[in-house]
Parts: structure tokens; sequence; C-alpha cells
């Protein structure tokens, strides 16, 4: 078979990159409008008197892409996982990178291109110079970067691609070829209907290709580009995801071998899931060798929490009770944080069997972190160092009535919600921050236990230790708390001082960093 320059032997398996172990043999459907290569270059510009009209499209088109990230990260956290799950966590932050935006305002206000444009342009800026990394971990970022500013320019755009996904109608499992899948494409993949993903380019360590081991669809990378114009809708294709293997044409002993892989394959993951979920949702977490480990969920929603309760989540660990105030023009008040966190308390515990320990941090507001809500209240925050500015408990030491206002609204929900209830403080850096803060919290008790209101018993007090102040003096705040929680982050990017939502310092964050472990 001949086209161009592809010269194939089709009973003959072409080879490829080994992404996602298994075989899957059915119909070929190209994702046409989404299979196109990275960098194409998106040129608009704008007359001078529609800068600000144009920024303004852009800050409304973030607002609802971060919307939607946030949504798919609670939906992926329940039908993939949460590490998954956190994929889209970290687009978010990307969508709101300080540097990202300067860079974008830039275009916008000194080149006059169009929000689309810029946005483009300063996305790919950065995807190209996480590329140009030595770690091929960091360096596979890339297609965050790209996948969540291609979500922004969609929305400025008013271009959804819908017509390259696969159609809700369409009754038939499918094989995915396309130039590449993004994070996006791949988690919102329905895995009934998706056997396998054949794509150009991506490699194993790419968040796509994480995702896609998670939902266990088979998939390989690396396949020659002019294969896109090769193959057609609905012609039988198979691919091999453990050995990296594509097959255009099967003959007969090929296809024989391949289905019965395939079906023993197919009834593998059943028995397989099966016993998990009949295994590891009921029992306590142990090792290797027979030693019990508390295993708790990380948590930012009503729907994560019932998803961790489901899947055997011995406890909920954090809390990000920022759910409650995120993308609000309003501060809650007492009762509505109160009907949150009692709706939130009560799907972790009926879902629950292992336990019911919830930790909830307080607000963490801040630095990477804005929170529109507040400004009424506390005031527009524009600090030339928000990292090191005004933010999580010296925020609450400084306007202390929403602390309080939190506090109650807590306690009062864990004993309406029959939970055990533990409470601890984000970024601290001194003794003094730390006994000032227990102080509200006993008075905040006090007072409503005078008003004859239930409280929760033995609720413990913690806090985050995720600056450098506070991990070298450990032992002079473990005489003040009940326990500790490690902000990792945060402690890497204030011992290693880099921005961890700088792109271009990203290399500094390793995970066996002497420093920090230290």
């Amino acid at each position: 078979m001949r086209n161009g320059n592809v010269h194939l032997q089709l009973a003959s398996p072409i080879s490829a990159l080994a992404v996602s172990p298994g075989i899957a043999i059915g119909p070929v459907r190209l994702y046409g409008a989404l299979s196109h290569a990275p960098g194409k270059a998106l040129v608009a510009k704008i007359a001078s008197s529609e800068v600000e009209a144009e920024e303004q499209r852009l800050r409304e088109a973030l607002q609802v892409a971060i919307n939607e990230l946030q949504e798919l990260t609670g939906r992926v956290a329940q039908t993939v996982g949460r590490s998954e799950a956190d994929i889209f966590e970290a687009q978010q932050l990307m969508l709101e990178d300080p540097e990202l935006l300067a860079e974008v305002h830039d275009l916008i206000t000194s080149q006059h291109y169009s929000a689309a444009s810029a946005l483009q342009q300063a996305g790919e800026h950065q995807a190209q110079e996480l590329e140009a990394l030595e770690s091929e971990t960091l360096a596979a970022r890339s297609a965050d970067i790209r996948d969540a500013a291609s979500r922004v320019v969609r929305l400025l755009e008013s271009d959804r691609n819908v017509e390259a996904r696969p159609s809700p109608g369409e009754s038939t499992p499918v094989l995915i070829v396309a130039h590449d899948l993004t994070p996006s494409d791949t988690a919102s993949l329905d895995p009934t209907m998706i056997l396998g993903i054949c794509t150009v380019v991506g490699g194993t360590t790419t968040h796509a290709a994480i995702i896609a081991r998670a939902l266990e669809i088979p998939a390989i990378a690396g396949i020659d580009p002019q294969l896109l114009s090769v193959l057609q809708n609905g012609q039988q294709v198979a691919i091999d995801g453990t050995r990296g293997l594509l097959y255009l044409q099967l003959d007969d002993e090929q296809g024989q071998q391949l289905r019965a892989d395939m079906l023993q394959q197919q009834e593998e993951r059943v028995v397989r899931r099966t016993q998990d979920e009949s295994l590891w949702r009921t029992q306590p977490a142990s090792t290797a060798d027979g030693r019990f480990v508390q295993v708790f969920a990380n948590v930012g929603d009503l729907e994560s929490a019932g998803a961790a309760g489901d899947q055997g989540a011995e406890g909920i660990g954090l809390l990000r009770t920022e759910f409650l105030f995120g993308g609000r023009s309003i501060f809650p008040n007492e009762q509505e944080q109160f009907d949150s966190y009692v709706d939130l308390f009560r799907a972790f515990a009926d879902a629950a069997s292992l336990g019911k320990t919830i930790i909830a941090r307080t607000l963490d507001a801040g630095a990477d972190k804005p929170f529109p809500a507040l400004e009424p209240l506390i005031g527009l925050l524009q600090e030339a160092n928000p990292a090191l500015g005004l933010r999580g408990a010296r925020i609450h030491l400084m306007h202390n009535e929403l602390l309080r206002q939190q506090l109650r609204a807590l306690l009062r929900a864990g004993a309406a919600a029959d939970v055990q209830l533990h409470i601890m403080f984000p970024m601290i850096t001194t003794l003094e921050e730390v006994r000032r803060l227990r102080a509200i919290y006993h008075t905040v008790r006090e007072e409503l236990s005078d008003e004859g209101v239930m409280l929760p018993a033995g609720t413990q007090l913690g806090i985050m230790v995720e600056t450098p102040a506070a991990a070298l003096m450990v032992d002079a705040l473990a005489r003040e708390v009940d326990f500790f929680s490690i902000g990792a982050n945060d402690l890497y990017q204030y011992t290693m001082a880099a921005d961890r939502t700088n792109s271009r310092v990203t290399s500094m964050f390793s995970v066996l960093e002497p420093a920090v472990w230290q």
C-alpha cells in the first residue's frame, strides 16, 4: 500500500511507542479538528479602541474556563482518581499564572493582538520553554499549558470543535486516531465507547497517557503522521498498547490471537475491578508487612467528598474550605457556610464505612488563591510579592471576624453531621500566630457553648507546616497543637526560592531535593 511516502505491508505490524497496555481491535474514529500539530499561530489584531473590551472578554473567558476545569476536576476525581483530577487543578493554576497573564496583557495592550491570539502566543511560549527542559516529566507538562490555553481560546473563538469528538449518539465502540490528545480530551472520553487510542505525538509521561492508563484504555503513540490521511473512519485496525504495535490489517492467525488476548484482558479487568471494589473499599489500609496505615482523601467539593467515602477513604485529611468561597462575589454568612459544610460532611459520612474523621483547613486565601468575595471586606490585595504577603493565617489574624464566623459554622456543622471534626490553620510562621489562633478558637467554642449550641467532641487543632520558619521550629510548635500537616507545594517554593506557578523555574522542584527533606 502506498500513500505519499508511506509504504506499508498491511499484515505486518507498525512499531510505535507503548503508552497504555492492552489490546484493542475496532473501527477507526479520526479526531479530525483536533488532529493538528501544536504551535500553529492564530494571528488576529484589534484596534487600539478595542483593547479595554478585549481584556474584559479575556477575563470572562478565563473565568468560564476555570469553572469548567473545576467541574472537570470533580468529575475526574469521582470517575478516575484524585491524582488524575489534580492535573486539571494544576491547569486552573496555569490560567491564573501572573507571568502568563502579564505576557497576554502586554500582547493585547502594546501590540494589539486579540485576546485569543495573545493567549495562544503566551501559552505556546511557556510550553516551548518547558519542552526545552532536560527533564522528560517537566517537558511533558507543555501539553497541559497548551490544553489550558486552548480551552480559553476556544471560548473566545466560540469554536468548541464538537464535530471532532465521538458523537454521543454513536453506539459502536471506536478506536481513536489523532495527531494528539490533550489531557482534557482524554479525561472526557467514555471508556465504554473507546476501545483504544492511537496518536502521532505523545509519550508515557504525558498527562493524557497517565489518564489513559487510569481508564485502562490501550494506547500507542509515535505513528507516522501521514497515516492520518491514509486511515478512514470505520476502517478496522488493531493496536497492542503493551508492545507498541499498530496493525492496519490482520491475517487470520493474527486476528484470532489478538481477539483472544483482548477477550482475556476484558475478563481479567472485570474480575480485578470486582475484587478491588469488594476488597479494598471495605478494609482498612495496610502495608505489605501488615502495618495498618490510615488512608485519608484530599477533598475540595461536595462531589469529591462523596466519592472519597465511596472509594473507601478512612477520613478526609484535607478539606479545602475554599470550595465555598471561590468565584463568589459576596462572602457567605455563617448560616450559608454551615449549610454547605453539613451537606459535605454528610456526603462523606453517608458513603464512608471505615471512619468519619474530617480535617478542615480554614480559608487559605491570598497569593495564588484570590477570592473576589474578600475584597469588599479586606480591600483589594495588590501586592508586589503576594506569596510573601497577606495570606492564610495572616488574613485570619488581621480580620479575625471572618475566622470566627468560619469556626462557628464548622463546629456547628461537625456536631450536626456527627463527624469527628478536626481543624487546622494555614501559612503559620510564628508561635505567636498559633497562640492567637488557638485563643480565638477557644473563645468561639465557649461562646457557642454558652448559647446552648451542640458541639463536636474531641476536636483537635493542627497547623500546616509549609514555611521554612515552621519547619525549623516544629519542636516548639508541637507543644502548641495536636497535629501537623505538611504543605509540600509552599514548603518547596519557599525553601528553594522558586515560584511554583512560574514555569521557568519548575525544574527546581525535585521530589528528592535535600534542602527540603532536611
